[in-house]
């Protein structure tokens, strides 16, 4: 977390903004606010089922990749599109759609940003100018492949060791692990790192930004944006569904940390010290 300093030389922590805050601030954009509005709905909903109980359809909730608000031109209302992969589509059938339906109403009507409606459809791929040559290979092989799930632009933007990023932040805490990997762990006992790895726990198939192996353990490393705070409840289901699942510990970086390069360091270093001492 990014601190700010205080008289005397110390430093406190600085407050996270709430969505109120950032959707009211005048330097920020309608795009940022829109986005801004659908994260706080989604979490909402998601708090609300946690505190009843209901862990259920929050895991189910967690397996929406985006959340969108869009302006309907023919009611003339803004809408709210859950995205969800086409491997999960299936979870969300009409009993959980009606039901999800009914816990929007509560959180839209409460929250009053004009949203009165919630979609649900499938994520699209993002593809490049060769993706019939792409398409064409993955159907000419025997087995499946997990590059089917989500096709990669012919030439992504963010690439180190020929591995492919969704952004430069990614790329960043990659760039510290393989610092980390080369030059402070000795080779005996040092680190595997996966960006991006797509996998399968019960029930579910997710996408963790960064998967790091150490002295016989897995741990998950996700990047938090900075309005991710709202979403803890559905973080922590997720967290416990992927240590049930064998993940010995997951941590969260706030992307605040990313620009700073020694904060960073030390973030990844509690990170691993807590990975080895994990049962």
């Amino acid at each position: 977390m990014a601190e700010q300093p205080v008289q005397g030389g110390s430093s406190v922590p600085q407050r996270p903004r709430t969505y109120a805050e950032i959707i009211n601030d005048s330097w920020t954009t309608a795009e940022e606010q829109q986005r801004a509005k659908a994260d706080s709905l989604l979490g909402h909903m998601a708090a609300l089922l946690m505190q009843r109980g209901d862990s259920v359809r929050v895991n189910i909730l967690l397996l929406a990749r985006n959340a969108v608000i869009e302006h309907d031109g023919d009611s003339q209302t803004d809408d709210l599109w859950l995205e969800i992969d086409p491997g999960d589509y299936a979870t969300f059938t009409a009993e959980v759609q009606e039901h999800l339906n009914s816990v929007f109403e509560q959180v839209s009507q409460r929250l009053n940003y004009g949203v009165t409606w919630l979609g649900f459809r499938e994520t699209l791929p993002l593809i490049g100018p060769d993706w019939r040559e792409r398409l064409h290979e993955m159907m000419s092989v025997d087995r499946p492949t997990n590059q089917a799930r989500r096709t990669m632009p012919a030439h992504p933007q963010w690439v180190m060791d020929r591995l492919a990023f969704t952004n430069a932040g990614e790329r960043r805490v990659y760039e510290a692990l393989k610092h980390m990997q080369e030059k402070e762990l000795p080779a005996e006992e040092t680190i595997s790192i996966f960006p991006l790895p797509n996998g399968r726990v019960l029930g579910h198939t997710w996408e963790p930004d960064l998967l790091v192996t150490y002295r016989g353990r897995a741990g998950v490393l996700e990047i938090d944006g900075p309005n991710h705070r709202a979403r803890r409840a559905m973080d922590t289901s997720r967290d416990h569904l992927l240590r049930d699942a064998g993940i010995a510990y997951v941590d969260r970086i706030p992307v605040e940390v990313i620009d700073n390069p020694r904060e960073l360091l030390t973030t990844l270093k509690r990170f691993l010290r807590r990975l080895r001492e994990s049962p």
